[in-house]
């Protein structure tokens, strides 16, 4: 499966989703390059982690992250801008956050080679997160892990 059909599927769901956003937001991680990390495991395929991780800190600081604070900045009320006006703007933003994230997840996916044996999600998470150079706890990762594993979700 694609990453970005795959990682549309695994985010709707809920644990997925909650665990993505504790990852974000709890411990400054990059939400696509570990979706990235666990696809690619459970795909079985191999990338060059440094290659990867560098691309995902270089969009991350360039694109990702400014699209992301503009969203934030836009969530409060901000008197005398009009509510409604301000939601339709937040509203775009949010769409070419969601479009940059697409665009860094194929990226990724194009530095993987093909498809093999399944490998474990959380180990693949775990050296995703630690060529990033700042990992987080393992049990924030063990938590994605087994939402993803989980596919009753």
């Amino acid at each position: 499966m694609r990453i970005w059909d795959w990682a549309l599927e695994v985010y709707a769901r809920q644990p997925v989703a909650a665990a993505c956003l504790n990852l974000q937001d709890g411990h400054g991680q990059n939400v696509p390059y570990l979706l990235w990390a666990a696809w690619a495991a459970g795909e079985g395929r191999s990338a060059d982690l440094k290659e990867a991780a560098r691309l995902m800190r270089d969009w991350d600081a360039e694109i990702g992250a400014p699209l992301r604070g503009v969203r934030r900045a836009l969530k409060p009320p901000r008197p005398p801008v009009d509510d409604a006006a301000k939601e339709a703007l937040r509203d775009a933003v949010k769409a070419v956050e969601l479009q940059g994230e697409r665009v860094l997840l194929e990226s990724l996916e194009a530095l993987t080679g093909p498809a093999g044996a399944p490998a474990s999600v959380i180990e693949g998470l775990v050296a995703a997160a630690e060529a990033s150079g700042d990992p987080p706890r393992r049990a924030a990762l063990e938590q994605l892990a087994k939402a993803l594993e989980n596919k009753a979700g």
